[in-house]
Parts: structure tokens; C-alpha cells; sequence
């Protein structure tokens, strides 16, 4: 059954293939935050087709809006497609705790392993760990190193594997 779509505002992802163009990123963002659209992840990508970028945003918005605002989109010249994903939004994201070095005991490297997380990078008091998955994955491990040792941590945007899609049809006779 599917759900009554209302003026709430739920949470999607949105894939955008455009050309890279100057602007198009501030024409997207204009589009969205005129109607206080709140943007919790932007990434743009760079693709294996010419000049062709994947900008992947994952955004808070109400569904029944959300045809019209991709209509919208893909009214911007530079714009090939746009697509919505309402579902399985448990996507990957990568995730950086920086911690001091007084935390690395036995435990430390216990809780590494358990988490599949590992040490990027090693500075004179402090290191980096990098760890990938879900948001309830890197918020999991978050809480398991807060405390005095914990310094920072930031999380990058995301890829929706569903948005790599075949663009071929856009790009037949095309030299």
C-alpha cells in the first residue's frame, strides 16, 4: 500500500546528471531554499562521460512536491535528468574522528576492528580514523569514542548507487 503523500516534509535523495556548467549548483540550491527546503548532504561528482557531473543531494522536503521540484530541475538547460529516492535511504557515508593519542590502548584497537573502522592518518598528538557506513553505523561508532578523547568528526555526502544509472540514450550520435 502506498503512502498518503503529504504536505510534511520527509526525507529523499536527490540525483541530479547535468553538464558542468558555471552556476548550475547556485540555480539548484536557489530553486531549493527559496521554499526552505532543508539540504542535509550535497555532493557533486565528476563522471566517466565528458563533461557530465553527478550531483547528489539528500534533502527534506514534502513528497507531493517532489515531482514539480524535479520538473523544475530538469527545466535548467544543463540538466540531462533528475530522479527522487524515497527508499532504502540507509546509504554509505564516510566518517572522520579525530582523537587524541592517549586513547590508543588494547581496547582502542579492539573497538577499531569491531567497528571495521581504520587509522588514516597520524599527527603528533592526535590521530584520524575513517570509517564507512550508514548514519546510524557512523553515529553508533561516534558514541562509542565520545568522551575527553574524542576531538572532532565529520561525515562526507553521499552517492546513491541507484543514481548510476546507463545515460547512454543521452549521448547517442554524439561524437
Amino acid at each position: 500500500m502506498k503512502t498518503p503523500r503529504t504536505n510534511e516534509n520527509e526525507h529523499c535523495i536527490i540525483a541530479v546528471y547535468a553538464d558542468d556548467k558555471k552556476g548550475l549548483l547556485g540555480q539548484i540550491l536557489n530553486m531549493l531554499n527559496r521554499r526552505n527546503y532543508t539540504i542535509s548532504s550535497l555532493n557533486v561528482s565528476r563522471t566517466d562521460i565528458r563533461e557530465l557531473v553527478l550531483i547528489t543531494m539528500e534533502i527534506e522536503l514534502p513528497l507531493n512536491k517532489l515531482s514539480a521540484i524535479l520538473r523544475k530541475i530538469e527545466g535548467i538547460i544543463e540538466v540531462y535528468q533528475a530522479v527522487a529516492y524515497t527508499d532504502d535511504l540507509a546509504l554509505n557515508k564516510v566518517g572522520f574522528y579525530r582523537v587524541t593519542k592517549q586513547m590508543m590502548d588494547d581496547n582502542f584497537w579492539l573497538l577499531l576492528q569491531k567497528y571495521g573502522a581504520t587509522v588514516s592518518k597520524i599527527f603528533e598528538h592526535s590521530l584520524v580514523i575513517q570509517k564507512i557506513g550508514t548514519d546510524t553505523d557512523l553515529n553508533e561508532f561516534y558514541n562509542r569514542l565520545d568522551g575527553e578523547h574524542l576531538l572532532s568528526f565529520c561525515k562526507s555526502g553521499l552517492i546513491a548507487e541507484k543514481s548510476m544509472m546507463q545515460l547512454d540514450k543521452y549521448f547517442e550520435g554524439v561524437a
